[in-house]
């Protein structure tokens, strides 16, 4: 008699089970979980759901289509905890294979409108305001922006009889991505499409930033590391300063380029699928989520959304010295006489 006494009054303590609806999050999570699980708090995946609406919206409800509002959500999920999409589809109760077919649809529609968030200072007062920021720095003068490549690696993805040129120099498959960031830690300009064993200077040389620099159609000084080749509107260290101006020159640029490395991290630590073991896609459909990640790193800065706060792995590539034009070591010596002496 007193055991189920006993065993009547443990039930009454027990607490009822709350089952969750994992198709409906902006019902169950509050803003620091979102932030946790999906990158954005409550008001950027309100302002995701709206900006993509027309996009992912189906023309009709049969066959249970997936709303735009869930589309986005199983996206964020996996941009936000990295690569296997298993970890999405299960956490919001559709296949593998409808996951894989959502991420592949939210990555499409935001990269399709990266110009609208990934733009070019060409304006005189956009161009005058980041060289005023980047000045304000280490005095660095006349910068718009700091480049640099990353690689984004490659897991299990098929790549066919162009297996080798996406073996980068660690020996790993990737996609070398070239990233220009302003003063604002924004992303300012993006290419994602070469294979890991591109050269980061032949990247910028056939990009569309790189071309319009070579027909004088853009402004202002780019700070790159020494694997660019040095030219009067890019900038990069001294691997053998021989004197206090040159040596001064350096830790200003050091200083100053530093931003895309934290941009660099930021935008990893944000969206993990970009770093560990890789993408397990092909190399198309990752060029695509990389755009992605970079839109939604701007997005997240318009919209002032906190930080996420992990560790990245250090980007530890080795740097190869590449031949410089000889007016672009003429122009570092009149910034070096002019701002460093």
């Amino acid at each position: 008699m007193a055991y189920v006494v006993l065993l009547h009054a443990q039930r009454a303590l027990r607490r009822d089970r709350i089952f969750r609806d994992r198709t409906q999050p902006l019902e169950i999570y509050d803003d620091t979980d979102m932030l946790k699980k999906y990158r954005f708090n409550r008001q950027g995946v309100i302002f995701l759901i709206d900006f993509l609406r027309e996009e992912l919206a189906h023309p009709t409800n049969r066959n249970h289509a997936i709303p735009p509002t869930l589309q986005v959500f199983i996206a964020l999920r996996f941009y936000a905890t990295g690569s296997v999409l298993d970890n999405s589809a299960v956490h919001h109760g559709v296949s593998i294979s409808t996951a894989c077919r959502i991420v592949r649809a939210v990555s499409c529609a935001l990269s399709n409108r990266k110009n609208e968030f990934i733009t070019f200072p060409t304006t005189p007062h956009k161009i005058r305001e980041q060289q005023n920021k980047f000045y304000h720095i280490a005095q660095f003068p006349k910068v718009i922006g700091a480049i640099d490549g990353t690689h984004i690696y490659l897991h299990g993805a098929p790549l066919g009889q162009d297996e080798y040129l996406y073996t980068n120099r660690k020996g790993r498959y990737s996609i070398n991505v070239q990233l220009i960031c302003d003063a604002d830690f924004r992303i300012i300009n993006v290419v994602a499409r070469w294979p890991g064993s591109t050269h980061d200077s032949r990247i910028l040389q056939n990009s569309v930033v790189g071309q319009n620099y070579a027909n004088g159609r853009l402004h202002g000084i780019l700070l790159g590391d020494s694997g660019y080749a040095l030219h009067p509107w890019l900038m990069t260290p001294i691997l053998n300063p021989q004197n206090q101006a040159q040596r001064a020159y350096n830790q200003s640029h050091c200083r100053t380029r530093a931003l895309i490395e934290q941009v660099n991290g930021q935008l990893k630590n944000k969206f993990r699928c970009l770093i560990g073991q890789g993408l397990q896609m092909r190399p198309d459909r990752a060029s695509n989520v990389i755009l992605a990640c970079a839109v939604l790193h701007n997005i997240s800065k318009q919209l002032r959304q906190p930080e996420v706060l992990f560790d990245v792995e250090a980007n530890d590539d080795i740097v190869e010295q590449v031949d410089h034009a000889p007016n672009g070591v003429e122009a570092r010596n009149v910034i070096i006489e002019n701002h460093f002496s």
